[in-house]
């Protein structure tokens, strides 16, 4: 029976302390004109892109600021009007860009994929909603990433609310992969305490699923039990204190290797259900998971083989050969880090209706992250499931 197990990165990755200083010379050989940044007023203000712009300034490449992501929530009128801004410049030419450098989080990099797939597909980023709709390679993209986080720079997949169906659409193509990424800690420095949380417990659940997903494989199982010792260990850490450079760098580390496993194995329910929180409510995403978490793992448990139950306990600190007991573990040990993170236990607390509730069952069934879950439910499973959250 065929088993195959395509693994998917960006061709390079630059990661450590100090690696945004080994951008210039990956540059050299690009034979650059015109660049497009990609970023949010944010990161301009804490200084992030005029370290980018002075890389450029030194090697004589010309480039124009997008500043246009507007709050933590990637969405089509942020994809059109940097579509706008590419397209037309102030005397109505078309500016030519042949890379685009996104600085930020995950929106800006989700964003940044969906403007350079459209730049080159041609339609609208609606279109491309699903898996393998891309037909062409977008412009080039460097995604410079300053949280950890949501992977989203190093990953095959662009995440984007479609406003008008208030869905947040999952887009997936390799097409969409960066052709470099930079992981440097020193730009993680300045996350307030808040995305701290919210994209340090995004990492767990990016492991957990990936571990549990269907196309899971011993190389994704592998990043993925890692990520999961570092963030048990080190996120608190991170959160308590900002400038805790070793905390933050392992971090770094922890959202590579987690968004390494869920790119090549997938993900499940946690984030099909999230998603669609994101599209109508529009709070972190990342706390959403950290609610939902507990429950679909819960659900999920009797699909898992033991022994992967047990070996995930281990990689949470407690060794046990009681599955039913690992799973009490596992779900106490995510609960416990969501509550000293300060995240509420309840989705009602994050503004969700139960009246909304069958809706965002509905359009969860459709979200691609649905098929790698390792226990396929029914509507009526998933209803169960955000009004046990609620």
């Amino acid at each position: 029976m065929e088993n195959t197990h395509n693994f998917i990165l960006p061709p390079k990755n630059l990661i450590g302390s100090g690696a945004i200083k080994d951008l210039p010379n990956e540059l050299l050989s690009w034979k650059l004109s015109k660049v497009l940044i990609v970023t949010d007023k944010n990161m301009i203000s804490l200084g992030y892109v005029e370290n980018v712009e002075k890389i450029l300034k030194s090697l004589f490449i010309s480039y124009d600021i997008f500043d246009g992501i507007l709050h933590p929530n990637p969405t089509v009128s942020f994809v059109e009007d940097g579509l706008t801004y590419l397209n037309k410049g102030l005397n109505v030419f078309k500016r030519n860009y042949n890379l685009i450098i996104s600085i930020g989080g995950g929106t800006n990099h989700d964003c940044a994929k969906a403007i350079a797939t459209v730049a080159t597909n041609g339609g609208s980023i609606i279109d491309y909603e699903g898996y393998n709709k891309i037909t062409k390679l977008g412009i080039p993209q460097i995604a410079i990433n300053t949280t950890a986080g949501s992977g989203a720079e190093l990953t095959m997949y662009s995440i984007i609310v479609d406003e008008s169906r208030k869905v947040k659409m999952v887009i997936s193509s390799p097409f969409l992969t960066p052709f470099i990424s930079v992981n440097d800690p020193i730009f993680m420095t300045t996350m307030p305490k808040e995305v701290t949380a919210s994209s340090g417990i995004d990492v767990v659940s990016h492991a957990i699923e990936a571990y549990v997903s269907t196309e899971a494989s011993p190389i994704t199982d592998s990043l993925a039990l890692e990520a999961l010792k570092l963030v048990f260990e080190y996120l608190p850490r991170s959160y308590d204190n900002g400038n805790d450079l070793e905390a933050r760098e392992k971090m770094m580390f922890a959202n590579i290797m987690a968004g390494m496993a869920f790119n090549n194995a997938g993900l499940g329910y946690v984030h099909c259900m999230a998603h669609q929180l994101g599209g109508f409510y529009e709070q972190s995403h990342g706390d959403y998971n950290a609610v939902l978490l507990p429950y679909v793992f819960e659900f999920n448990s009797v699909s898992i083989p033991e022994q992967r139950i047990l070996k995930l306990c281990e990689a949470l600190g407690t060794i046990t050969h009681n599955t039913s007991q690992a799973v009490g573990l596992i779900i106490d040990s995510v609960d416990k880090l969501r509550s000293k993170l300060e995240i509420p236990s309840k989705l009602s607390a994050m503004g969700l209706k139960e009246s909304d509730i069958e809706t965002l069952s509905q359009n969860a069934l459709k979200d691609i992250c649905f098929f790698t879950n390792p226990r396929q439910g029914l509507l009526e499973d998933i209803i169960s499931l955000y009004k046990a959250a609620f």
